[in-house]
């Protein structure tokens, strides 16, 4: 989909509705399309969002909870339970970073946004070695690795066009990184290579990610080795919206909910 955080280029012109995190919208107009939802009232969990409404698997162990707070920003929280029935706890809560042009259940192949949404993570990768803890499918890639458009999954096939996961120009940002599991499919032009991934050094906004410091993106990936694949999710949208999405994983093949969110 193109190169993400601190790899600066000019941002498109969108055709579609786009909402920057928190409610805010670019010069596109939007239709049917409204995040200015209150905030809610009590739930006292991750800003304002509540671990235990969304509904998950009963299998759910990890969730990553990624609150927009304006333009590119956001605040992120990650939470486990022990079991099905067991109580969310927060493990960690850090600040971040979102696409150039905030959040949107309406993003398209090179818009620049962060899909909002509520989505099985999945394939834990990275450039640098694993640490103690992390999963037993963890993959360190190098130069042959790519990220295909097509399929939106990783491969060894460098013939295939998408991202080159493990080439230089990502060194830092994919030191660790886990696809964030929007379009599961690879549905033609809705995006391909949306990751939960390290900040690096630029750390104004992605083209699509959510990025955050390598130390808080290792205790997430030792989360998500802790109970392995399948068992991981996250969950984003802006400030005050949750209310919107805590019922909507597994919705519209995997891609952001649609509807009138108002």
């Amino acid at each position: 989909m193109g190169i993400h955080a601190g790899i600066y280029m000019a941002a498109a012109i969108l055709s579609a509705p786009v909402l920057t995190a928190g409610g805010g919208q670019n010069t596109a107009a939007a239709t049917n399309v409204s995040f200015e939802a209150p905030q809610e009232s009590g739930s006292g969990e991750a800003g304002t969002a509540a671990a235990s409404r969304f509904v998950l698997p009963e299998e759910a162990r990890v969730l990553v909870i990624v609150e927009g707070t304006g333009g590119s920003g956001c605040n992120v929280y990650a939470f486990e339970r022990s079991s099905a029935a067991g109580s969310w706890e927060k493990c960690v809560e850090t600040t971040g970073y979102l696409g150039m042009n905030g959040m949107s259940n309406h993003r398209h192949s090179g818009d620049k946004t962060t899909p909002i949404g509520v989505f099985r993570m999945n394939t834990p990768f990275g450039q640098a070695k694993a640490l103690e803890g992390f999963p037993s499918d963890y993959i360190q890639v190098d130069d042959t690795y790519v990220w295909e458009d097509d399929t939106n999954k990783l491969s060894r096939d460098i013939s295939k066009e998408g991202e080159r996961v493990g080439g230089s120009g990502y060194a830092g940002y994919y030191d660790y990184a886990i696809d964030a599991g929007f379009n599961p499919n690879g549905i033609k032009n809705q995006g391909s290579a949306l990751f939960l991934h390290c900040s690096g050094v630029f750390k104004d906004y992605t083209s699509g990610c959510v990025a955050i410091e390598k130390d808080q993106m290792a205790q997430i990936m030792k989360l998500y080795g802790k109970y392995g694949s399948g068992a991981s999710f996250i969950a984003q949208a802006p400030k005050g919206t949750f209310e919107q999405i805590y019922n909507t994983y597994g919705t519209n093949q995997g891609l952001s909910p649609e509807g009138n969110f108002s």
